[in-house]
């Protein structure tokens, strides 16, 4: 290897390195000013808005406003959903094989407020509702975190 090529190439993976870095760090900046807000808007399909919020204390809030378009959806196992759910919610199972069925039946001009037991559930349930126009709002907290906050469970 001549001794220009190797230059270049020292430059080239300089060049690298520096774009990698510049990258990570606007990542990290965008996860950091996103996590700095209790509700925050992700992404929209289908013209719905697709939010999550980041607290129980703030899920706790919504509802407390009783807003008539909010529907409380549980996607936990009608197991889980009979152990205790926060009062008003509604149980679609995620697992269940025609979840994709029952979220088609459901009203567009509705709000789902979509949780489960830890936020993971929730999230790909928003997602799959979100992309048939449903208007969700996923709880990035879930029924472990309602009740260690002392909030209200119904069976």
């Amino acid at each position: 290897m001549s001794k220009k090529n190797f230059i270049i190439g020292g430059i080239l993976v300089i060049f690298l390195i520096t774009v990698f870095v510049i990258i990570g760090n606007n990542q990290t900046n965008n996860s950091a000013s996103n996590n700095q807000t209790n509700v925050s808007q992700i992404s929209q399909t289908n013209s719905s808005t697709f939010e999550t919020i980041n607290t129980v204390q703030v899920l706790k809030n919504r509802l407390d406003q009783k807003n008539p378009g909010d529907v409380l959806l549980d996607v936990r196992t009608p197991q889980e959903f009979s152990d205790g759910h926060i009062k008003n919610a509604i149980n679609i199972d995620l697992a269940n094989p025609n979840f994709a069925l029952e979220i088609q039946k459901m009203d567009k001009t509705k709000t789902y407020i979509v949780f489960c037991r830890s936020g993971n559930r929730a999230l790909t349930a928003s997602q799959e509702m979100s992309k048939i126009g449903l208007k969700t709002v996923y709880s990035k907290q879930g029924i472990t975190d309602w009740q260690t906050a002392g909030f209200e469970t119904v069976k």
